[in-house]
């Protein structure tokens, strides 16, 4: 029988839950976490050939918003295997504490496909976070993906 599962993450937003209860989702989009959250998912969707949609779908066809506006779906593609596919999506939601939590309906997705999905959003953000602090301690920063490892540098150059 097909049903939700939850993943949970270690990612913690501090003041988005007040903005989300709130329904301010304007606020909440411009808070820096949901920027860089935003953009790790844009990437993880190029990167599978997937798009972002704002609800995920239960196996009946039942829409789910995810709090945060934001739902990863992979369409079924000719030529790839239909287990590397999340045709419902998998919503990104961010619980009363906080914290990040993927849900989703994984029927007839590949446990490990599904995994590496979150895992991939997971990254990025986190890239992407770091990057950020460099970049605001003055740092010139780039960075570089090769499969599945992202590398930073950040260098200070003195004038």
């Amino acid at each position: 029988m097909s049903h939700i599962e939850e993943g949970k993450t270690h990612l913690v937003f501090n003041g988005l839950p007040v903005l989300l209860q709130q329904g301010d989702l304007s606020a909440a989009a411009q808070h820096p976490c949901m920027k860089l959250l935003h953009q790790a998912v844009v990437l993880t969707a190029k990167q599978y050939d997937g798009e972002v949609r704002s609800s995920y779908y239960t196996y009946y066809g039942v829409e789910q918003p995810a709090n945060t506006g934001l739902a990863l779906h992979i369409p079924i593609r000719p030529g790839k295997p239909r287990g590397e596919a999340i045709p419902r999506g998998i919503g990104l939601v961010v619980d009363e504490t906080g914290a990040l939590k993927f849900l989703g309906d994984p029927w007839a997705v590949d446990e490990h496909f599904y995994q590496q999905v979150q895992q991939a959003i997971v990254q990025k953000y986190t890239a992407l976070a770091h990057m950020a602090v460099l970049k605001q301690m003055n740092y010139q920063v780039s960075s570089q993906q090769l499969d599945d490892q992202i590398t930073i540098t950040g260098g200070s150059y003195a004038a």
